[in-house]
Protein backbone atom coordinates (compact mmCIF):
# COMPACT_ATOMS: atom_id res chain seq x y z
CA UNK A 1 0.00 0.00 0.00
CA UNK A 2 0.91 3.77 -0.58
CA UNK A 3 2.34 5.85 2.10
CA UNK A 4 1.85 9.26 0.02
CA UNK A 5 0.18 10.80 -2.63
CA UNK A 6 1.17 13.24 -4.87
CA UNK A 7 -2.25 15.01 -6.06
CA UNK A 8 -1.36 16.81 -9.60
CA UNK A 9 -4.00 19.75 -9.96
CA UNK A 10 -3.52 21.30 -13.55
CA UNK A 11 -4.91 22.35 -16.68
CA UNK A 12 -4.57 22.01 -20.26
CA UNK A 13 -2.87 25.38 -22.09
CA UNK A 14 -6.51 27.36 -23.68
CA UNK A 15 -6.99 25.56 -27.05
CA UNK A 16 -4.83 22.45 -26.67
CA UNK A 17 -7.49 20.35 -23.79
CA UNK A 18 -7.19 17.31 -26.93
CA UNK A 19 -3.27 17.47 -27.40
CA UNK A 20 -3.16 17.33 -23.45
CA UNK A 21 -5.76 14.44 -22.70
CA UNK A 22 -3.63 12.49 -25.14
CA UNK A 23 -0.45 13.26 -24.09
CA UNK A 24 -1.28 13.19 -19.93
CA UNK A 25 -3.46 9.54 -19.98
CA UNK A 26 -0.83 8.18 -22.64
CA UNK A 27 3.04 8.88 -22.63
CA UNK A 28 3.22 10.67 -19.35
CA UNK A 29 1.12 8.56 -17.70
CA UNK A 30 3.42 5.95 -18.55
CA UNK A 31 6.18 7.35 -17.92
CA UNK A 32 5.08 8.54 -14.37
CA UNK A 33 5.01 5.06 -13.46
CA UNK A 34 8.00 3.72 -14.88
CA UNK A 35 9.54 6.15 -12.45
CA UNK A 36 11.16 4.64 -9.59
CA UNK A 37 8.82 5.48 -6.10
CA UNK A 38 6.17 5.83 -8.46
CA UNK A 39 3.53 2.74 -7.69
CA UNK A 40 0.87 3.95 -9.93
CA UNK A 41 -1.67 6.96 -11.49
CA UNK A 42 -5.15 7.50 -12.31
CA UNK A 43 -6.62 10.39 -14.24
CA UNK A 44 -9.53 12.46 -12.54
CA UNK A 45 -11.88 15.51 -14.41
CA UNK A 46 -13.66 18.06 -12.34
CA UNK A 47 -17.31 18.04 -11.89
CA UNK A 48 -19.71 20.26 -10.34
CA UNK A 49 -19.85 20.70 -6.64
CA UNK A 50 -21.68 22.13 -3.76
CA UNK A 51 -18.18 24.04 -2.39
CA UNK A 52 -15.44 26.10 -3.04
CA UNK A 53 -13.28 24.39 -5.40
CA UNK A 54 -10.90 26.83 -7.05
CA UNK A 55 -9.82 26.62 -10.72
CA UNK A 56 -8.23 23.33 -11.86
CA UNK A 57 -9.86 20.94 -14.07
CA UNK A 58 -8.43 18.19 -13.89
CA UNK A 59 -6.16 16.24 -11.18
CA UNK A 60 -3.73 12.99 -11.27
CA UNK A 61 -3.22 11.22 -8.06
CA UNK A 62 0.11 9.54 -8.06
CA UNK A 63 0.56 6.64 -5.36
CA UNK A 64 4.18 6.61 -3.76
CA UNK A 65 6.42 4.82 -0.99
CA UNK A 66 8.74 7.36 -0.27
CA UNK A 67 7.85 10.93 -1.11
CA UNK A 68 12.03 12.21 -0.76
CA UNK A 69 12.90 9.46 -3.05
CA UNK A 70 9.66 9.55 -5.52
CA UNK A 71 10.70 13.14 -5.95
CA UNK A 72 14.31 13.18 -6.31
CA UNK A 73 14.09 10.90 -9.13
CA UNK A 74 11.07 12.80 -11.29
CA UNK A 75 13.53 15.75 -10.93
CA UNK A 76 15.94 13.60 -12.75
CA UNK A 77 14.17 12.85 -15.77
CA UNK A 78 11.35 15.95 -15.56
CA UNK A 79 11.69 17.54 -19.04
CA UNK A 80 14.20 15.28 -20.68
CA UNK A 81 13.87 12.57 -23.27
CA UNK A 82 13.03 10.42 -20.18
CA UNK A 83 9.89 12.30 -19.28
CA UNK A 84 9.08 15.06 -21.92
CA UNK A 85 6.66 17.82 -21.05
CA UNK A 86 3.92 18.91 -23.18
CA UNK A 87 3.15 22.13 -24.24
CA UNK A 88 -0.28 21.29 -23.67
CA UNK A 89 -0.27 21.74 -20.14
CA UNK A 90 -0.42 25.20 -18.47
CA UNK A 91 2.33 25.31 -16.33
CA UNK A 92 1.38 28.06 -14.32
CA UNK A 93 -1.46 25.99 -13.30
CA UNK A 94 0.26 23.14 -11.80
CA UNK A 95 -0.03 22.40 -8.02
CA UNK A 96 0.73 18.83 -7.04
CA UNK A 97 0.66 18.94 -2.94
CA UNK A 98 2.44 15.86 -1.90
CA UNK A 99 1.01 14.33 1.10
CA UNK A 100 1.30 11.53 3.71
CA UNK A 101 -1.48 9.02 4.25
CA UNK A 102 -2.36 9.89 7.50
CA UNK A 103 -5.45 7.59 8.12
CA UNK A 104 -8.16 6.30 6.49
CA UNK A 105 -11.49 5.32 7.37
CA UNK A 106 -13.73 3.02 5.29
CA UNK A 107 -17.60 2.81 5.19
CA UNK A 108 -19.37 1.01 8.01
CA UNK A 109 -21.90 -0.23 5.39
CA UNK A 110 -18.86 -1.86 3.72
CA UNK A 111 -19.46 -1.52 0.51
CA UNK A 112 -18.68 -3.98 -2.15
CA UNK A 113 -16.45 -2.19 -5.25
CA UNK A 114 -13.96 -2.50 -7.84
CA UNK A 115 -10.41 -1.47 -4.91
CA UNK A 116 -8.61 -1.50 -8.05
CA UNK A 117 -9.29 2.11 -9.34
CA UNK A 118 -10.84 5.14 -7.39
CA UNK A 119 -14.09 6.18 -8.49
CA UNK A 120 -15.62 9.72 -8.12
CA UNK A 121 -13.49 11.52 -5.57
CA UNK A 122 -14.05 14.23 -3.25
CA UNK A 123 -10.43 16.37 -2.64
CA UNK A 124 -10.51 18.97 0.34
CA UNK A 125 -8.14 21.23 1.08
CA UNK A 126 -7.57 22.88 4.58
CA UNK A 127 -6.42 25.20 6.87
CA UNK A 128 -7.15 25.21 10.45
CA UNK A 129 -7.91 28.76 12.09
CA UNK A 130 -4.85 30.29 13.43
CA UNK A 131 -3.00 28.17 16.34
CA UNK A 132 -6.23 25.08 15.88
CA UNK A 133 -3.74 23.10 13.37
CA UNK A 134 -3.67 20.39 16.38
CA UNK A 135 -7.09 20.52 17.24
CA UNK A 136 -7.94 20.41 13.56
CA UNK A 137 -5.90 16.92 13.20
CA UNK A 138 -7.35 15.76 16.02
CA UNK A 139 -10.86 16.27 15.60
CA UNK A 140 -10.65 14.08 12.48
CA UNK A 141 -8.83 11.04 13.79
CA UNK A 142 -10.59 11.22 16.77
CA UNK A 143 -13.67 10.19 14.99
CA UNK A 144 -14.53 13.34 12.79
CA UNK A 145 -13.20 11.13 9.97
CA UNK A 146 -15.56 7.95 10.55
CA UNK A 147 -18.34 10.63 10.37
CA UNK A 148 -17.40 11.50 7.20
CA UNK A 149 -16.91 7.71 6.01
CA UNK A 150 -20.01 6.64 6.87
CA UNK A 151 -22.59 9.45 5.30
CA UNK A 152 -24.94 7.79 2.73
CA UNK A 153 -22.66 7.22 -0.85
CA UNK A 154 -19.30 7.50 0.82
CA UNK A 155 -16.66 4.33 0.35
CA UNK A 156 -13.92 5.93 2.51
CA UNK A 157 -12.16 9.18 3.67
CA UNK A 158 -8.70 9.69 4.11
CA UNK A 159 -7.05 12.32 6.17
CA UNK A 160 -3.47 13.75 4.26
CA UNK A 161 -0.94 15.86 5.90
CA UNK A 162 1.87 17.97 3.92
CA UNK A 163 5.00 15.97 3.32
CA UNK A 164 8.40 18.41 3.90
CA UNK A 165 9.75 17.62 0.35
CA UNK A 166 7.90 19.62 -2.38
CA UNK A 167 7.90 20.39 -6.07
CA UNK A 168 5.98 23.56 -5.61
CA UNK A 169 5.81 26.26 -3.33
CA UNK A 170 2.24 26.74 -4.10
CA UNK A 171 1.90 22.57 -2.48
CA UNK A 172 2.05 24.67 0.94
CA UNK A 173 -0.72 26.87 0.58
CA UNK A 174 -3.11 24.16 2.02
CA UNK A 175 -1.65 22.30 5.00
CA UNK A 176 -4.37 19.43 5.47
CA UNK A 177 -5.90 17.16 2.86
CA UNK A 178 -9.66 14.96 2.74
CA UNK A 179 -9.78 12.78 -0.12
CA UNK A 180 -13.07 10.91 0.21
CA UNK A 181 -14.41 7.99 -2.13
CA UNK A 182 -18.24 7.84 -3.47
CA UNK A 183 -19.94 5.09 -4.39
CA UNK A 184 -23.00 7.27 -4.74
CA UNK A 185 -22.22 10.83 -6.08
CA UNK A 186 -25.30 12.31 -5.64
CA UNK A 187 -25.93 10.84 -2.28
CA UNK A 188 -22.55 11.50 -1.13
CA UNK A 189 -22.65 15.64 -2.25
CA UNK A 190 -25.68 15.52 -0.47
CA UNK A 191 -24.80 14.16 2.89
CA UNK A 192 -21.29 16.02 2.74
CA UNK A 193 -22.38 19.05 1.40
CA UNK A 194 -23.00 20.77 4.73
CA UNK A 195 -20.40 18.63 7.01
CA UNK A 196 -17.57 19.83 5.03
CA UNK A 197 -18.15 23.18 5.07
CA UNK A 198 -18.18 23.31 8.64
CA UNK A 199 -15.22 20.74 9.82
CA UNK A 200 -14.23 22.11 13.59
CA UNK A 201 -11.60 24.13 13.73
CA UNK A 202 -10.89 24.99 10.19
CA UNK A 203 -10.91 28.71 8.57
CA UNK A 204 -14.01 29.05 7.08
CA UNK A 205 -12.33 31.39 4.80
CA UNK A 206 -9.25 29.25 3.74
CA UNK A 207 -10.77 25.54 2.36
CA UNK A 208 -12.17 24.25 -0.93
CA UNK A 209 -13.21 21.13 -1.84
CA UNK A 210 -13.12 19.89 -5.40
CA UNK A 211 -15.59 17.10 -7.23
CA UNK A 212 -13.27 14.97 -9.61
CA UNK A 213 -15.03 12.20 -11.84
CA UNK A 214 -12.36 9.22 -13.09
CA UNK A 215 -11.13 9.25 -16.71
CA UNK A 216 -9.81 6.01 -16.87
CA UNK A 217 -8.52 3.04 -14.69
CA UNK A 218 -5.69 3.10 -11.77
CA UNK A 219 -2.22 2.20 -14.13
CA UNK A 220 0.44 0.15 -12.29
CA UNK A 221 3.72 -0.48 -12.99
CA UNK A 222 2.77 -4.40 -14.45
CA UNK A 223 -0.38 -2.70 -16.59
CA UNK A 224 2.69 -0.28 -18.28
CA UNK A 225 4.70 -3.25 -18.61
CA UNK A 226 2.27 -5.36 -20.49
CA UNK A 227 1.50 -2.03 -22.34
CA UNK A 228 4.91 -1.22 -23.45
CA UNK A 229 6.18 -4.97 -23.85
CA UNK A 230 7.27 -5.85 -27.82
CA UNK A 231 4.36 -7.07 -29.87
Amino acid sequence: MANALQLVLSNPTPGMETEFNHWYGGDHLIHGVETPGILSGQRFRRTEGPWPSGVHDYMMIWELDDPAFSLAELAKIKGTDTMPISPAINMDTVQPPTMWRRAEIRSAARIATDSGSRQTVIFGLYNAADGAGDAFAQALLAGGLMTLADQPGVISAEYLTLADEQIRGNCRKYPHGILIELHDEAAGLAALADKLAALPYADPARWMAIVFRPLGARTTKADVERLTEPA
